[in-house]
């Protein structure tokens, strides 16, 4: 895979719900998706990326467990890979506000009822219609 045009979505989940992120830039001022970027020319793998954009967008530290799916992109990038991680216990969510201008824990159902990116959306619908299986 071509890293260079391939971007990340981080799927960091407590229980049942999801760690979304509500975006602050001008672009996508409003919408909501959980942690993600695009693939750097230093990251040698997508775990790589996985790893950084979660620790500059959240500074959690978190361990790629398992690649969802791998889909068309909606933003800047060809394609996106949705990864399930873990988190270490007692982490406290720093958010860089240059991004995101605040965070919560959703369910998928609540998330659907948020203003998603739409490939974030099409994702969480996936899950829910068992297209694609968490």
């Amino acid at each position: 895979m071509d890293l260079s045009s391939h971007g990340i979505v981080a799927l960091v989940r407590t229980d049942d719900k999801y760690l979304l992120l509500e975006d602050s830039r001008k672009l996508m001022l409003g919408y909501w998706s959980p942690p993600h970027g695009r693939c750097n020319p230093e990251d040698n793998r997508e775990e790589d990326a996985v790893i950084r954009e979660v620790r500059e967008e959240t500074g959690l530290v978190v361990k790629p467990i398992k690649k969802v799916a791998t889909l068309p992109a909606d933003t800047k990038v060809k394609t996106v890979s949705f990864w399930l991680v873990e988190t270490g216990k007692n982490q406290e969510i720093k958010l860089d506000k240059s991004e995101s201008s605040q965070y919560d824990w959703f369910t998928i159902d609540e998330a659907l009822r948020l203003k998603l990116y739409p490939g974030t959306k099409k994702f969480f619908e996936d899950v829910t219609t068992g297209k694609l299986n968490l």
